[in-house]
């Protein structure tokens, strides 16, 4: 008897979590083919976790959080054949179909190609959208065609802010360089494409949260996720509680959402909102708006 007793005060944490979960909108979901798998990513994460072991477990993993955390809309960013095998497997309709960018020319697509994607629904959202890597910044010229394009069809652009993974410069993306990532880069294309939806991925990440806020403030339509800032390591998850509590105090919390950026862990997606819920100085109504609201508002969602 004391033993089931014992059981049951184990799980029911467990229980109560899933049964009082909001609906939620995870901004920032990646995806791989088995040729990209883990090419970006270092073994483990901060916490000697390693990651899935391919593609294909990893998928399965993501979109069996998706059904235990009650996340009804995921934006998913990767390769493009990736992104369909998503689809493909998603009888859900979770999955908002992105695309994962370095320069405008990855995978061989023009911007002749990018926009038949768009009108065939194979792109929905406009990242993530990551110039650092490249060295280069989305103001550049390189990128305005697209943004046309987007703004044409009133597609959304997600672009990354803040650092990388630490080394990368020294492997795979070798002209990335911090100052390309500072929020304030994004300014001329704010400026440019008035009606363009855009969010910052990171709010700004470790480096510039303040610039985050201020763009925020001077930019209306800007809006940003969260993503690896909620589980990757605890300096980051310090910076995002003050982040949180400065966005909230300047009255901009209702333009920040919720995003995992898993990567190759999809425990992060569990890490990522149990880290959210923890936050005492946030009320059910921020958490919720966080999670589902803010993000279902900027995607127009139908009710």
């Amino acid at each position: 008897m004391n033993r089931c007793i014992i059981i049951l005060l184990t799980l029911l944490p467990q229980f109560l979590f899933a049964q009082s979960q909001t609906k939620i909108i995870d901004m920032h979901i990646h995806s791989y083919t088995d040729s990209d798998f883990g090419g970006r990513e270092p073994a483990t994460d901060h916490y000697g976790t390693k990651g899935s072991a391919d593609a294909g477990t990893h998928r399965a993993a993501t979109l069996a959080a998706f059904k235990k955390f009650n996340i009804v809309k995921a934006v998913v960013s990767g390769n493009p054949e990736s992104v369909d095998n998503w689809a493909t497997k998603d009888s859900d309709h979770i999955v908002i179909r992105g695309i994962l960018m370095f320069t405008p020319n990855d995978y061989g697509i023009d911007t002749v190609k990018f926009e038949q994607m768009i009108k065939d629904k194979k792109i929905e959202v406009f990242g993530e959208i990551a110039p650092y890597y490249s060295g280069t910044t989305l103001s550049d010229s390189i990128w305005q065609p697209y943004l046309r394009i987007c703004e044409k069809y009133d597609v959304p652009v997600g672009v990354h802010t803040g650092g990388g993974d630490p080394g990368g410069t020294y492997s795979w993306s070798p002209k990335a360089r911090l100052r390309l990532a500072d929020p304030y880069l994004i300014e001329d294309v704010l400026v440019k494409y008035p009606k363009l939806r855009i969010y910052m991925m990171h709010a700004g990440g470790e480096d510039w949260p303040e610039h985050a806020i201020r763009l925020m403030a001077y930019y209306p339509q800007l809006y940003t996720d969260l993503a690896v800032m909620l589980w990757v390591e605890p300096n980051t998850q310090r910076y995002i509680k003050e982040f949180l509590r400065n966005v909230k105090e300047a009255g901009y919390l209702d333009r920040v959402m919720f995003g995992s950026d898993q990567m190759i862990w999809p425990h992060a997606i569990e890490k990522s909102i149990r880290f959210l819920n923890s936050l005492t100085f946030l009320t059910k109504k921020d958490k919720e708006d966080i999670l589902y609201n803010n993000a279902a508002k900027f995607l127009r969602l139908k009710k």
